[in-house]
């Protein structure tokens, strides 16, 4: 038996796109990128009406959230103001020309020390450097990952940011996935936890990838940035 797939990426962020749950066992084969499709996270479209997604990391385990991915699901499916769960987390798409936006409730935002710990349905941690591109990502969340300091935050995602004039660079280790050219979740993240110091309701980050824009009103986040279809084909089995 053959099932459609779409592979698509968000800011170089790169997703299978699936309605085939079967799919979801076969995730860490697929998402090699030598003898596979190769991809960062697998989407599988679970129901309609609500739509409902489940989200795979490429190492197969599942993921809590995935923004990215969802702005990708939205221009695939040309969604306008549609509800769209990830597990208990209701988020409202609208696709664009170009990509779509992703609007959802404010995440919570600790501070440990140097670092903000936050939760946005999945966990983020995230401090500021003034060079991010001399850090050795990798490095840096493993160090924290053994950290008594942070022991109960799980499957956290780790970004460091340098914030100039709230032109916002970034970077983001993924849990599950490692380095990503861009995280849409850890976006929004860093920017909640950056509104009190900004003071400033629009931010634009500039990933590898890509550039985002967030918006922050009264009564949600929006995450604004491009969605490109790389190629369809047929999954077998």
């Amino acid at each position: 038996m053959k099932t459609k797939y779409t592979k698509m990426h968000s800011n170089g962020n790169e997703f299978l796109i699936t309605e085939d749950i079967k799919q979801t066992a076969n995730t860490k084969k697929l998402a090699d990128k030598k003898n596979g499709i190769g991809f960062d996270q697998l989407l599988c479209i679970k129901n309609k009406k609500p739509y409902e997604v489940l989200v795979f990391n490429s190492d197969g385990s599942e993921a809590d959230n995935c923004i990215n991915g969802l702005r990708c699901i939205a221009f695939l499916y040309s969604l306008n103001n549609e509800a769209v769960y990830i597990k208990d987390k209701k988020f409202v798409v609208r696709s664009t020309e170009s990509g779509a936006e992703v609007s959802g409730a404010f995440p919570v935002v600790n501070k440990k020390n140097n670092y903000y710990v936050i939760n946005f349905g999945n966990n983020h941690i995230a401090r500021e450097y003034s060079d991010i591109e001399i850090i050795n990502l990798e490095s840096e969340y493993i160090k924290l990952r053994s950290s008594k300091e942070f022991e109960e935050i799980k499957n956290f995602n780790l970004s460091i940011y340098k914030n100039s004039k709230n032109n916002i660079a970034i970077r983001t280790y993924e849990n599950g996935t490692g380095e990503t050219l861009s995280c849409g979740s850890a976006t929004i993240s860093v920017a909640y936890a950056l509104l009190k110091d900004t003071n400033k309701n629009e931010l634009l980050f500039a990933s590898k990838g890509g550039k985002t824009k967030v918006l922050i009103d009264n009564e949600s986040i929006t995450s604004k940035a491009n969605a490109v279809i790389l190629k369809e084909g047929f999954l077998h089995g």
